[in-house]
């Protein structure tokens, strides 16, 4: 499975970096970091989205801090990658736990708005989108976690600053430049826990936010 993953990940990277956003699946140490308050978990069952599956490698420690009762939600936009991850839940030993797990072949603009969620985690490959797509992202997750709920997302260090260097043309430089913008106002305002993942290709720095730190 590990092989095929691999396999999976190179032909979608090679065909659509932009929509991967990645140049290798997540390692075990960012997936620990992204599910740490998760692992932490203080309430009974509960309920989580993931945003952006990928293949799989996070999710497969979500997987890990669940139990009976518990809800988890997978939206992916890649076919490939949603169809390998609904082949974990069936064959992957790692996956077998009771909780209800569910992959949606769908980008996150298309969750379920009824439901709501303790917990988020987003593989999102922000410096990819627009601006307002970052921004309309976030509102999502505010909209559909729960009082007190908590968003962990990550973002590659200095990956802004190395997308502003390759890029050509000003229009670009700014587009990246507006994603760094809306992804600051966020974190600076909703962040409380941050963790450094060198062990990662490439390094990662994960935040984790709640919006019910500071009052509209």
């Amino acid at each position: 499975m590990h092989l095929k993953a691999n396999r999976i990940f190179l032909e979608s990277a090679t065909r659509d970096f932009k929509r991967t956003g990645a140049v290798a699946p997540s390692s075990r140490a960012l997936a620990e970091a992204m599910t740490r308050e998760l692992a932490r978990r203080d309430r009974g069952t509960v309920s989580v989205l993931e945003a952006g599956g990928g293949t799989g490698s996070i999710t497969r420690e979500i997987a890990r801090h669940l139990s009976h009762g518990d809800h988890l939600d997978v939206y992916e936009i890649n076919s490939a990658f949603a169809w390998l991850i609904g082949q974990r839940l069936r064959e992957d030993e790692a996956f077998r736990v009771e909780a209800t797990m569910r992959v949606h072949n769908h980008a996150i603009e298309n969750v379920e708005r009824a439901r709501r969620y303790d917990f988020v985690i987003s593989g999102l490959p922000f410096n990819n989108f627009e601006p307002e797509t970052v921004r309309e992202i976030f509102e999502i997750f505010r909209r559909v976690l729960k009082p007190g709920g908590i968003c962990s997302f990550y973002e590659y260090i200095f990956a802004r600053g190395a997308a502003k260097i390759i890029a050509g043309k000003p229009a670009e430089r700014e587009r990246v430049d507006g994603v760094g913008r809306v992804v600051k106002k966020y974190v600076n305002r909703y962040e409380y826990r941050r963790e450094i993942v060198l062990r990662n290709l490439p390094p990662a720095l994960v935040h984790h936010i709640r919006f019910d730190l500071w009052s509209d």
